[in-house]
């Protein structure tokens, strides 16, 4: 088995460690997990439950199956883990995982999706709930998500809208059923009066109360993330391809573009691909592009007044997701292949 370590960083300490898998040098600014024995090379995702306990898929080339090394396609093998907390052992839960997103719900029962089925995992078995058809290949499920009342909903790219309620009755919404003015549907966010936003590629769906609203002409870029902050007001991370327009902000009533900046008010352009909340501040992660492809991110936040740069995230690498753990009080940055990163609140 190979060790994985998780570099956790306090942004308000100065300095920077990289992380390496194999072994974390001795630094006084880098607090690194345990370097317990933990499979697969690399991790492809992370969740809390209701418990605050640390949930993780990890994966590495599967040795066992037989495959052509000419090939394009590699098998890889998935694993399962959990932790307790941040200084103990890892616990392997399946060694034999089928791969997917993982989503607790309000029972803190575990939810897994991946691009064709979502499953319920009962804690020996996988259940499967939901599942594309294998001749649809231009369909996939992109986002799963939990709303107040325990209904589970997800959807994708030309699947529709699925709304999973307690009972595991599955409502299917669609151009021909509902208000939904496309199938395509890739983002979704929930916010603290329960109100489903759910990005229509460059619309916004609200649902409230059963109640259906589009809002159409807001941007003529692709909407990438949404998130609401502490004053009820709902962010969209837009661009691609204008670099000058890459956030804006809905305040009930009117759309209005705001300019991301650093910690010297400096202009931030690029495309905003990942937004968080933490109750006090937005997190924004601009993604700058080079020839089509991936060059360089910047992690920013903003307060209502003033914006910041945190410094301690690697700029060289993407970042993949930004996981808000209101028990430990911190936001958990996981980039690409240089682990996961510790931001308190």
């Amino acid at each position: 088995m190979k060790k994985i370590v998780f570099c956790l960083i306090s942004v308000a300490m100065t300095g920077y460690t990289s992380c390496n898998k194999e072994k974390m040098e001795s630094d006084p600014i880098s607090v690194p997990y345990e370097t317990s024995e933990m499979p697969g090379t690399s991790i492809t995702d992370m969740a809390i439950d209701n418990n605050n306990m640390f949930y993780f898929v990890t994966e590495e080339t599967d040795k066992e199956a037989e495959w052509d090394p000419l090939s394009s396609n590699i098998p890889f093998r998935y694993y399962l883990s959990r932790k307790a907390d941040e200084t103990g052992n890892f616990e392997v839960l399946d060694d034999r995982y089928p791969g997917g997103k993982l989503c607790f719900d309000k029972n803190n029962h575990l939810w897994i999706y991946n691009y064709k089925a979502i499953y319920k995992f009962d804690g020996k078995s996988y259940n499967k709930i939901l599942e594309l058809c294998d001749n649809d290949y231009n369909k996939y499920i992109e986002f799963i998500a939990v709303d107040n009342d325990n209904n589970i909903w997800a959807g994708g790219v030309q699947t529709g809208l699925y709304k999973i309620d307690d009972h595991l009755n599955v409502t299917h919404y669609h151009v021909n059923n509902s208000k939904l003015p496309t199938n395509n549907v890739n983002v979704i966010h929930i916010d603290k009066n329960n109100d489903i936003w759910i990005v229509l590629y460059n619309q916004i769906l609200k649902i409230s109360n059963d109640q259906w609203v589009v809002y159409d002409n807001i941007t003529s870029q692709a909407i990438w993330c949404l998130v609401t902050d502490k004053n009820g007001h709902l962010w969209i991370g837009t661009g691609w391809d204008n670099e000058n327009q890459s956030l804006m902000r809905f305040d009930g009533t009117q759309w209005e573009t705001v300019n991301p900046r650093n910690d010297k008010n400096e202009l931030v352009k690029g495309t905003v691909r990942h937004l968080q909340s933490d109750g006090h501040k937005i997190y924004v992660v601009s993604v700058q592009v080079k020839d089509m492809t991936f060059n360089s991110n910047e992690l920013l936040t903003f307060d209502g007044v003033k914006w910041d740069k945190i410094y301690k995230i690697p700029e060289d690498n993407g970042i993949n997701d930004l996981i808000v753990d209101d028990y430990r009080q911190a936001v958990w940055v996981r980039t690409l292949n240089k682990g996961i990163f510790k931001i308190p609140f």
